[in-house]
């Protein structure tokens, strides 16, 4: 470890000095914008795991006001209570991400008889709970027994964080930021749709943007951090696809691997598999249902194929002009057959390479089905 700077609070000798007044600090509470799948819950675990505290993800759409049918918002500190390992101090110094915050907004103008208990009921119910007091929470999870034994959370050091797409609030700050004009010194329109004129948006959020887009004054006045996520480019999706430890092609690799079999994906199958995620908006979640589309046959039919020792993902595959490529030939490697491929060779003039496919079901049998 480093050696711990001499000017830094970590140092035991250090002095703050007399002509600073002791004061406490507050906690400041983070509302995270950002389009789905651009890494907002997956910044928060690694935060927690960093600073090595617990961690909460609760999904705001399950929530709802006390005495309806639902989750109450006490149960989140309870799963922080059990998450802590029911430690008391760990847990009132944990982290609660509350996810799809945008779901819980307002309803809309109309005004109906009953109740909006899973939306503005729940951000009402949230006030007490993230300002900072000392909440009674049921032992039981479940109804609330007046009987029962409550243990007490005191939320003040709690770090509450909301996350959210907010779809459609682009709008909202687009007319704000640019007015409608005429003349030459007129602003052109901008394209909201495009992921770089969002995040640009996002960043310049402000609280009257949340009132207006369905969020209560009270609920956005103790978020005072408003921070947004960047969509994600086709580069990053490429580094999503195969640097982290737990990445897509690493995944496959070991599958593949479980029954002896290489998997080789070439660079510009990569590409192609990032181009079709961003074209669809899906952001990284897009990556694995791309994938799933692609290599599905290829994983069921690899197994009961004799000699073969290699898949072969390219372009090709992946866009769907033909299936994946296996390779049987023992001398025969990837390397090898990317080049032949580079060089002009067809697959059918490569001696033991084939397409993937399931073989045909007798004529009886498919007459029968």
């Amino acid at each position: 470890t480093p050696d711990v700077d001499s000017k830094s609070i970590g140092n035991k000798n250090h002095n703050i000095g007399p002509e600073v007044e002791d004061c406490e600090l507050d906690k400041s509470n983070i509302i995270i914008l950002g389009p789905t799948g651009s890494g907002k819950t997956l910044l928060v675990k690694t935060l927690a795991k960093l600073i090595d505290v617990p961690l909460v993800i609760a999904d705001a759409t399950c929530l709802t006001q006390a005495g309806y049918v639902g989750e109450d918002v006490e149960s989140i500190l309870f799963k922080l209570y059990l998450e802590s390992g029911q430690d008391l101090e760990r847990c009132q110094r944990g982290i609660v991400y509350i996810d799809e915050c945008d779901k819980i907004r307002k309803s809309g103008g109309n005004v109906s008889i009953s109740r909006d208990v899973s939306g503005e009921g729940v951000q009402h119910a949230l006030l007490k709970i993230v300002e900072g007091n000392v909440i009674n929470v049921p032992k039981e999870p479940g109804r609330k027994n007046p009987r029962g034994d409550f243990i007490q959370i005191d939320t003040t050091n709690i770090l509450f964080i909301s996350g959210g797409a907010f779809a459609g609030m682009e709008r909202i700050i687009n007319k704000r930021m640019d007015a409608a004009s005429i003349g030459f010194g007129a602003k052109m329109k901008k394209n909201v749709e495009d992921f770089k004129v969002q995040g640009k948006y996002f960043d310049n959020a402000i609280p009257k943007d949340l009132v207006q887009f369905g969020m209560i004054p009270e609920f956005v006045g103790r978020f005072p951090v408003i921070v947004s996520t960047k969509g994600l480019t086709e580069k990053t999706l490429i580094d999503i696809l195969t640097v982290p430890k737990n990445s897509l092609v690493k995944q496959y690799t070991f599958q593949f691997a479980m029954n002896g079999i290489r998997f080789h994906t070439t660079e510009c199958a990569l590409k192609e598999i990032a181009a079709m995620a961003f074209a669809r908006g899906s952001g990284a979640r897009g990556l694995r249902s791309i994938t799933e589309n692609i290599l599905m046959e290829t994983m069921f039919v690899v197994p009961s194929v004799e000699n073969a020792h290699t898949v072969y993902l390219d372009s090709a595959a992946v866009r769907g002009e033909r299936k994946p490529i296996l390779l049987k030939h023992p001398e025969m490697t990837a390397e090898k057959f990317e080049k032949l491929l580079n060089e002009g060779t067809t697959i059918e003039d490569v001696e033991g390479a084939e397409l993937v496919q399931f073989e045909e079901l007798d004529d009886d049998f498919s007459e029968a089905a």
